[in-house]
C-alpha cells in the first residue's frame, strides 16, 4: 500500500480561513442591508406588486347663485389609466393603446411623461373616454394588465347664463405649477382653479381625494379586497354661494349680445353684485372635461379677447361720466358756487386751439346744474382752470380710484389718475399745458378706469359716500361642520363732503334721466327713481366707447348700474337705453 503525505503551511491555512471568514462577514452585511437597513424598502416594492392603490378623485364644490340656483355643478366621465410596471414598455403595448384612444405612439408616450407620478401609481392617458373603448377594455383585461379606468367628476353648467369670465376655468396641474404647489397636496395631472372664482376660491370648492386598495396577484389581475387596508372616500368641496342673480345675469347678458362692452349691477349699500358681464364672452361649458387644442388657440387668438374681463381688466377714459368729480371737488373746497355760470357757444379757445363741446350750436348760458345735465364741456372747461390738478386728482383718489377695489378675483387692473407729478414724470416739467387739465376733466387723456371702478363710484354717489368693496362671493356651506360661513367685506364712508353738496349731485344726476333735455332721458322709468350721468369716451382706435353710470332706488336699498358699450358711440344713445331696460328688470321683476 503506497501513501503519501500533504503537507500544507500555517501560512496558507491562516490565509484560507481569513479569506473565507470575510466572505462571510460580507453575506451578513449584505444580509443585514436586505433584511434591516433596505427592509421598509423592499417592503414597500413587495406591497406595490401585491396592492393597487386607486385615487378617487373629490367633486368640486358646487356654485349656486343668491337664491340656491345652481350655476356649476359636476358629472362625471371615465377617464383611462395605465400603471407602468404592470403596463411595462413594449411597442406592441403601446401600438395596442394608441390605436385604442385613436391617437399615435408618441402622443401616448408624451402623456405618460407628463403625468407620471411613480411606477407603481396610476398614469392618466385618456380622458372622457365613451362606451364602446370601455367595453374593449373589459374584453382585453387579462392581456393587457395594467390598464384601467376610473370614474372622475368634471364641471358642467346648467345656467341660462354664461358668467364665463366670473367663472373662470380649471386646468391640469403639471410640472411646472407643482413645483409651487405640491405642499398643498397637488399632484400632476389634477385639477386646479386658474381663473375667476374657480380660482379665487380654490381652497373653498376643492375636495379631498380618496383611495381604494385592492389586492392583484404578480399578473396584475384583481384577486380580491385588502383585509389591513379600508378604503378612503372621497371628501367633496364646499358648495359656494355667489352674490349674482342668474336671472338677472341672463337678462343682462342678452343685452349686450353681439357688442363688446360691460354691465355691471350691484347693491350700493354692501357691494354684493348682481350682475357681471363681459362681452365678448364664451361658453363654459368649452372647459368641461378636456379642451381641444383647436378649441383653446381659437379663444386665445381671438381678436376679441373673449377669455378677457372687461369689467376688472379693462381700462378706459370715462368720459363726461367723470364730471361728477369736477363737481364735487369744485363745491366741497369753494372754487365754485352753484349759481356760478358761463356761456358756451360750441367751443372754447384756450391759446390758439379750439376746445369743443359736443354741442356744436352750444348749450348757452350754464350753471353747474345744467352743466351736468346737459353735460356741456364748455363750461367744464372753464372750471377746471379754476382749480389746481392736484386738487382735482386728490378728489378722485378720495373715490379710490387710481387703486384696486379689492374684488374677489385674481386679476384686477388699477387704472391711473394724473396729478401734477404723473404729468411731470410723463411729459417733462413744463412739458404739459393746460390743455392737458381740459382733456382731463371731461374724462379724456391720461385718465383711465374700470368699470367696476365706476360702479364702486355710482355706489358712493347713490349712498352718499360708502366706499363699498365689490365682491362676488356671499357665503359657503362648510360640509365638515353642515354650516355657513358668510364672508365678510370691508366698508368705508366718505365724511368729506358736506349733505347739501351730495343733495346737489343727486338732484342733478336725476335731471340727466328725467329732465327733458337730459343726455340719459332713455334710461327713464316710469314711476321709479332712477339717476345717472352719460359718457361719450373718444377711443384712437375707432368709434368712442358709450358710458352710462347711475342708480335707483328701491324699497330696500339704492342699486347701482354701470353700462360700456365698446366702440358704441354716444352714452344717451346707446349705453343709456340698456341701462333702462335694466331699471325696467329690477322694477318688474325685482332682485331676488
Amino acid at each position: 500500500m503506497v501513501s503519501s503525505q500533504n503537507i500544507v503551511s500555517i501560512g496558507r491555512k491562516k490565509i484560507l480561513i481569513y479569506f473565507c471568514i470575510f466572505i462571510v462577514l460580507i453575506l451578513l452585511i449584505k444580509l443585514y442591508q436586505l433584511q434591516i437597513i433596505r427592509y421598509s424598502q423592499f417592503a414597500g416594492f413587495a406591497e406595490a406588486n401585491r396592492v393597487r392603490v386607486i385615487p378617487i378623485e373629490a367633486p368640486r364644490g358646487i356654485i349656486y347663485d343668491r337664491s340656491g340656483e345652481i350655476i356649476a355643478e359636476n358629472i362625471f366621465q371615465y377617464n383611462l389609466n395605465i400603471i407602468p410596471y404592470e403596463f411595462g414598455a413594449s411597442d406592441s403595448g403601446y401600438s395596442w393603446l394608441a390605436n385604442l384612444l385613436r391617437i399615435s405612439q408618441g402622443e401616448l408616450k408624451l402623456r405618460v411623461q407628463k403625468n407620471w407620478r411613480g411606477r407603481f401609481l396610476p398614469v392618466k392617458v385618456g380622458e372622457d373616454i365613451d362606451f364602446e373603448t370601455l367595453s374593449v377594455i373589459e374584453e382585453h383585461r387579462l392581456d393587457m394588465p395594467g390598464v384601467l379606468y376610473s370614474l372622475e367628476p368634471i364641471r358642467s353648467f346648467p345656467s341660462p347664463a354664461n358668467l364665463a369670465q366670473v367663472l373662470g376655468y380649471l386646468r391640469e396641474v403639471d410640472r411646472e405649477v407643482l413645483k409651487n404647489i405640491r405642499h398643498f397636496g397637488y399632484r400632476t395631472g389634477d385639477l386646479i382653479g386658474w381663473k375667476g372664482i374657480e380660482r379665487q376660491y380654490e381652497y373653498i370648492l376643492r375636495g379631498t381625494r380618496g383611495y381604494d386598495y385592492l389586492q392583484v396577484d404578480v399578473f396584475g389581475r384583481e384577486v380580491g379586497a385588502l383585509d389591513n387596508k379600508k378604503d378612503i372616500l372621497p371628501k367633496p368641496g364646499n358648495d359656494l354661494y355667489l352674490t349674482i342673480d342668474l336671472e338677472f345675469q341672463a337678462y343682462a347678458e342678452s343685452l349686450l349680445d353681439g357688442k363688446s362692452g360691460v354691465i355691471i349691477a350691484l347693491n350700493a349699500d354692501n357691494g354684493e353684485i348682481y350682475s357681471m358681464v363681459s362681452k365678448p364672452d364664451y361658453s363654459p361649458n368649452l372647459f368641461s372635461g378636456i379642451v381641444e387644442s383647436k378649441v383653446w388657440a381659437e379663444l386665445r387668438d381671438n381678436p376679441d379677447l373673449p377669455l378677457y374681463n372687461r369689467a376688472t381688466m379693462g381700462t378706459y377714459p370715462p368720459g363726461s361720466t367723470f364730471k361728477i368729480n369736477a363737481a364735487m371737488t369744485a363745491l366741497q373746497n369753494h372754487t365754485v358756487d352753484e349759481d356760478w355760470s358761463v356761456h358756451c357757444s360750441g367751443s372754447y379757445r384756450l391759446g390758439r386751439r379750439p376746445f369743443k363741446c359736443w354741442k356744436e350750436t352750444g348749450h348757452g348760458k350754464m350753471n353747474l346744474h345744467s352743466a351736468i345735465v346737459n353735460s356741456c364741456n364748455v363750461f367744464f372747461y372753464q372750471l377746471i382752470r379754476k382749480m389746481d390738478i392736484d386738487l382735482w386728482a386728490e378728489n378722485a383718489r378720495r373715490f379710490r380710484f387710481g387703486e384696486k377695489t379689492q374684488i374677489d378675483l385674481p386679476i384686477e387692473s388699477v387704472g391711473s389718475v394724473p396729478d401734477r407729478k404723473f404729468l411731470d414724470s410723463k411729459y417733462g416739467v413744463n412739458g404739459w399745458t393746460e390743455g392737458n387739465k381740459l382733456n382731463l376733466v371731461i374724462g379724456q387723456g391720461d385718465l383711465l378706469v374700470t368699470p367696476i371702478q365706476m360702479a364702486r363710484f355710482a355706489a358712493a354717489l347713490a349712498s352718499k359716500g360708502k366706499i363699498v368693496q365689490p365682491h362676488l362671493g356671499l357665503k359657503y356651506f362648510n360640509k365638515d361642520n353642515n354650516q355657513f360661513t358668510t364672508f365678510t367685506t370691508k366698508t368705508d364712508s366718505l365724511g368729506y363732503y358736506s349733505p347739501e353738496n351730495w343733495a346737489f349731485v343727486q338732484n342733478a344726476m336725476y335731471d340727466v334721466v328725467n329732465f327733458y333735455q337730459g343726455t340719459a332721458k332713455s334710461a327713464r322709468v316710469k314711476d321709479m327713481r332712477v339717476y345717472g350721468k352719460t359718457g361719450t369716451a373718444e377711443n384712437p382706435r375707432g368709434d368712442a366707447h358709450a358710458w352710462f353710470i347711475g342708480f335707483c332706488e328701491t324699497e330696500v336699498h339704492p342699486i347701482a348700474v354701470v353700462v360700456l358699450v365698446e366702440h358704441g358711440g354716444s352714452g344717451g344713445t346707446f349705453a343709456a337705453p340698456i341701462a333702462g331696460k335694466l331699471f325696467t328688470y329690477i322694477k318688474e321683476k325685482g332682485l331676488k
